[in-house]
């Protein structure tokens, strides 16, 4: 089974909105295609895993700067493997060429955010070397 890692278009939006639909977050094709669209950047890239002609993952990532410390952030927005491939090392290889990816450009680390309730998922980064270092605040204000 070989994986091949591609950045994303506006053509792999129906199988991204369906990774997002099993994160439990439901969206039509044509918003999904307008925000990969809008992030065609030079600060933020998407990827997708696929194995004969079927994407089974992606992963997205940006880069930044803070204004309290030097030096090139790397941080991953939304990452998903299919619900039928999880466990066969696909989240692995997207994890890992995302860092690559965001070691080339310069970054000097890597950060994400993960939902408290998804403590596999805590398990899997905590596997790969991430370690929690903060929490995370939210608050609507719309």
């Amino acid at each position: 089974m070989k994986t091949q890692i591609l950045e994303a278009t506006t053509l792999h939006a129906k199988a991204i909105t369906e990774l997002l639909i099993q994160m439990g977050y439901p969206d039509t094709v044509e918003a999904v295609a307008q925000r990969i669209e809008e992030n065609q950047r030079q600060d933020y890239k998407i990827f997708v895993a696929e194995i004969d002609k079927q994407i089974v993952g992606f992963i997205s990532v940006h880069t930044y700067t803070y204004l309290h410390t030097s030096g090139l952030i790397g941080r991953i927005m939304t990452f998903c493997v299919d619900e039928s491939t999880r466990g066969t090392g696909i989240g692995t290889q997207l994890l890992t060429f995302a860092e690559n990816y965001l070691a080339s450009q310069g970054c000097l680390k890597v950060e994400l955010n993960c939902n408290n309730r998804r403590t596999d998922t805590h398990r899997f980064y905590e596997q790969r070397g991430y370690t929690q270092t903060s929490l995370h605040f939210v608050k609507k204000v719309n």
